[in-house]
């Protein structure tokens, strides 16, 4: 597994494991939404703060989904 660690604690998210990057991912979810809803409730204009939030969306989506296709690739 490349000395990457999948238990216990490690702040480097470069140092986790495929299933850790996809956890800590997911534990980012309530941040996203806040950063999201910060956007909405800022005085930018409706356009840029939906372009933005879409924005942010899909990367996490993306991330989330190659995460979850590398953890299961390795776990075979």
């Amino acid at each position: 597994m490349d000395n990457k660690v999948d238990k216990g604690f490690e702040l480097m998210y470069w140092r986790l494991s495929y299933r850790r990057k996809f956890i800590r991912t997911l534990w980012m979810t309530p941040f996203l939404l806040g950063t999201i809803i910060l956007i909405f409730v800022s005085p930018l204009n409706i356009v840029y703060a939906v372009a933005i939030s879409i924005i942010l969306l899909v990367i996490f989506l993306i991330q989330l989904i190659y995460n979850y296709k590398k953890w299961k690739r390795t776990e075979k």
